[in-house]
């Protein structure tokens, strides 16, 4: 893995390229839609017991937890738990392993005390020293974890008894809740074992019974767990299925109730069927990006030019049926400093686009333009490709499988001056523009470098207040739309279908799917 491509990041775009798995980000709250929201898309009612049968397109990767890897999207949160998880509408972390914490004013220590009900499968009490552990496997670049860059500002970390410990770091680090969301707190005695699949030891609400290989993970419920009167199902058995066609199948004849993997357009037409129901998880940012400095996009007028030629709304409308938002800014809705006003920058205005184009002397242009090698990206493609036409730009497509996208953004060359990226949205912007390649101040993908930019993005990442952080976001924002060099067509939620015999899976920020709680309104043994 490349120093410059962080591991979480490089997980997600595969995922995102292969028929949409993840696309990771604030938590997403499960949220179910169908045809006209008719009552026919809810669960039924909760009921205790039986065996819950799912389906994910990538095998598991028990090695992996830290990773945010793809195959244990169905898994790691309900076998094992963090110290908090983002809250959906909020923005705000809530406590699963953490009682409770107390981040100090400029964001540079934090005070953690844990539950002290929390035992591990194998029956040994969870302890600040097992939290430590996982933090440092976190901090080593070796493990290529997904929370590696905010750990890596930890300079101390202290236990204070049991279940009480302080974390100090180098800078403020108000992000900090992003980095728990994606390390899942692991048991140092077994830690060497997970790998195998073997003995998984977590805390959560379901036990990892057994791995096989390419076909099976079978949970059972942790009959010991804290709160295990609310734990409804006996077993949890999780199918892999490679042929994304082959899971829609599957949930159509029952055999299966909930599936990830399959592509959003299935997904959509079988929700509209009764028995069956959208379920909205993580989300993607779609940006047309530039670089800077390659013609004709070294002239901001140009870039500018681009964003206003392109209809957003016919992209939601015709390629994701609805379900997106058209947008200017690549950030959650719930993020500290979210600007509904900033976020309508760009509309249509193939006009305006023209007079730009003109004021920078641009006529006729030929340009290549990176996209991916997926439906929804070359359906998207199509849409810009005809918008940018009209206004008297030709772009040509170079399209690139997940590893060939992957390996030359590792790489910071493209091969062209324009790309159609895919990303997460699941971080907190402090989190992005430290993290995400199009963002970052230093080794920019887009070779966007100034001193200005750097101090904003500075401001964005030290912001420890809330008003702090608003005042922060809004500047760099402004600066972003003004730049124009990898505004967002779209952002949208990731799309899996259920059969309404099942309620109560909850998604994560990073589009991670928590089965602990869920229930069949109609068992199964």
């Amino acid at each position: 893995m490349s120093s410059r491509t962080p591991a979480w990041r490089t997980r997600l775009i595969a995922a995102a390229a292969s028929v949409a798995l993840l696309t990771t980000a604030a938590c997403s709250a499960a949220t179910d839609s169908g045809p006209g929201g008719g009552k026919d898309t809810a669960a039924g009612p909760v009921r205790d017991g039986g065996t819950l049968t799912v389906a994910q397109a990538s095998d598991a990767d028990p090695g992996s937890f830290l990773k945010t890897s793809v195959g244990n999207i169905l898994s790691e949160y309900t076998v094992l738990e963090t110290l908090t998880l983002m809250d959906a509408k909020t923005g705000k972390p809530k406590g699963v392993l953490a009682k409770s914490w107390k981040l100090a004013p400029d964001a540079k220590s934090i005070d953690i005390t844990l539950r002290d009900d929390v035992t591990f499968h194998s029956g040994r009490k969870l302890t600040a020293r097992d939290v430590i552990f996982t933090l440092k496997k976190v901090r080593d670049p070796a493990t290529g974890a997904a929370g590696q860059a905010i750990a890596q500002q930890i300079t101390s970390m202290k236990a204070e008894g049991d279940h009480e410990l302080k974390l100090t770091f180098s800078k403020p680090t108000p992000n900090v809740f992003d980095l728990f969301e994606t390390a899942p707190i692991l048991n140092p005695a077994t830690y060497d074992d997970y790998a195998a699949g073997k003995n998984v030891d977590g805390t959560g609400r379901f036990v990892w019974k057994s791995w096989t290989p390419g076909g099976r993970i079978a949970l059972t419920k942790y009959a010991k767990y804290r709160d295990a009167k609310n734990t409804h199902l006996d077993k949890i058995n999780i199918q892999v299925i490679n042929d994304p066609t082959a899971i829609v199948s599957a949930i159509r004849s029952g055999r299966v109730q909930y599936g990830v993997g399959a592509a959003a357009l299935d997904a959509r037409s079988l929700s509209k069927q009764p028995g069956y129901a959208l379920l909205s998880s993580g989300g993607s940012a779609i940006p047309f990006s530039m670089d800077v400095t390659k013609a004709p996009f070294d002239k901001k007028e140009v870039r500018q030019a681009v964003q206003y030629a392109i209809d957003r709304r016919r992209i939601v409308q015709q390629v994701e049926g609805g379900h997106a938002d058209a947008t200017s800014l690549p950030w959650k809705k719930n993020a500290v400093g979210y600007d509904a006003g900033q976020a309508k920058h760009y509309g249509y205005q193939p006009d305006k686009a023209k007079k730009l184009l003109a004021k920078a002397g641009v006529k006729g242009a030929t340009f290549k333009v990176v996209t991916l090698n997926t439906p929804e990206a070359t359906s998207i493609f199509q849409i810009v490709k005809n918008n940018l036409a009209a206004v008297g730009l030709n772009a040509k497509p170079e399209v690139l499988s997940a590893t060939e996208y992957d390996g030359r953004i590792a790489k910071r060359d493209m091969g062209a001056p324009a790309v159609q990226m895919m990303n997460s949205n699941a971080l907190l912007p402090a989190s992005a523009v430290t993290s995400r390649p199009e963002f970052v101040p230093n080794d920019n993908l887009l070779h966007v470098k100034s001193p200005a930019y750097t101090k904003l993005v500075k401001n964005v990442s030290d912001a420890s207040t809330p008003a702090a952080q608003k005042k922060a976001l809004h500047a760099y924002n402004a600066y972003f739309l003004d730049q124009a060099f990898a505004v967002p067509l779209i952002t949208r939620p990731t799309l899996t279908v259920r059969s309404t015999s099942v309620g109560g899976i909850a998604p994560t920020q990073t589009g991670f799917l928590n089965l602990g709680q869920a229930w069949l309104s109609e068992p199964k043994g």
